[in-house]
């Protein structure tokens, strides 16, 4: 199953001068470029129109003629960002080929340049499904602002397979009705517990920190724990997670679907608090909650590698095909590089597409091959 064949599915085409330009071949120029670490629509413009890309195009993409920029941006526009997502999330998932056993990190995120532009009725906001373990993102939705990723967190649930995962959120998506959604679709959840839901937090700390006392301690059996030393980025970072299996008080209120266990995470600086569908050991707990952290290191790539949060692309959809197409992109190398080249970070193998066009088709083939 070859990527670039996928994105054959949209088909549409606009008129230009006598010239018919398809969908699907400003796509796949837009992921090349992307793939060659370019980061702006007029940058990937420019590099295809290049004596050499567009040999290359046209030889290994049969891409015959590139539009000028201005229609460029105008084909961009026209690619129909809901389609192109269903096909995303249907190719990923095939490549993940199971998350049964696996951890799903999901959380949203703003591009800030759309905060400042009137044409937007609110910032564009996105929430992502990541696989932690395959650190593939399998999906997104975006939605009306901040204020509306709730729903659009549990829509993305039901678009998804993802029977027999677990699936980690922020406290934001600690809610009755997102437990209930990840249950019925077969899935476990782990909530990180805040005071957004004061009367949980109440109860789940209040209980948790009185178990933690030697008055407790001593009478009873202490808490299961775990304790885990991590050294990095200059800094060694202690946490200590802790569990108990006393739910019962909770799955009599029926208000909380399915928990079995609550827990508890204290660093030097603070104690964290969670509520999961699954019988949680502490090391799982430690294990699940870190992953959670996934999401927001592939939403710091977007930034970093893409200047994502600077796009000033004034038409949304624009915006949300992008978003998807960097995606893509991010999983495609993060899947080369795994596979084939794991000491090479992945800015260098983007470098290394861009100076190379031999390397940059290695490494779409041995990606489609992975398939």
């Amino acid at each position: 199953m070859c990527i670039m064949e996928e994105f054959e599915k949209i088909t549409t085409t606009v008129e230009h001068e006598g010239y018919y330009y398809k969908i699907s071949d400003v796509i796949k120029i837009l992921i090349l470029g992307l793939l060659s670490s370019l980061k702006t629509m007029k940058e990937i413009h420019g590099w295809s129109k290049s004596k050499r890309i567009s040999a290359m195009l046209l030889e290994k993409f049969g891409i015959k003629k590139i539009s000028c920029y201005s229609h460029f941006t105008v084909l961009v526009g026209l690619i129909d960002s809901e389609e192109l997502n269903k096909i995303f999330m249907e190719f990923f998932q095939k490549l993940v080929e199971t998350v049964v056993g696996k951890t799903i990190a999901i959380d949203g995120k703003t591009v800030c340049s759309t905060a400042n532009m009137g044409k937007y009725a609110s910032p564009l906001h996105i929430a992502s499904a990541f696989v932690v373990e395959n650190g593939i993102t399998i999906g997104q939705l975006a939605s009306e602002g901040k204020g509306k990723e709730i729903p659009c967190v549990q829509e993305l649930i039901r678009l998804l397979d993802i029977e027999g995962a677990t699936i980690v959120t922020d406290a934001l998506h600690c809610q009755k009705k997102t437990a209930k959604e990840i249950l019925e679709a077969g899935a476990d959840y782990v909530f990180s517990v805040k005071k957004n839901q004061k009367e949980l937090y109440a109860d789940v700390s209040e209980m948790i920190d009185f178990k933690l006392t030697d008055k407790y301690e001593q009478l009873n059996v202490p808490l299961e724990k775990v304790t885990k030393v991590e050294k990095g980025h200059g800094r060694i970072d202690k946490r200590t997670a802790f569990v108990t299996y006393e739910v019962e008080w909770l799955q009599k209120s029926g208000k909380w679907h399915g928990t079995q266990s609550l827990g508890a995470i204290a660093t030097t600086t603070e104690t964290r608090y969670y509520i999961s569908s699954r019988k949680l050991s502490p090391l799982e707990l430690l294990e699940i909650t870190r992953n959670e952290w996934s999401v927001e290191s592939m939403h710091w790539q977007l930034d970093v590698i893409f200047n994502e949060d600077r796009t000033t692309l004034l038409e949304e959809n624009a915006q949300k095909t992008l978003n998807i197409l960097r995606k893509t992109v991010l999983n495609v190398v993060r899947t080369y590089r795994d596979r084939f080249e794991p000491k090479l970070n992945m800015v260098d193998i983007m470098r290394n597409c861009l100076f190379d066009d031999d390397f940059l088709l290695l490494v779409l083939v041995r990606f489609d091959d992975c398939v």
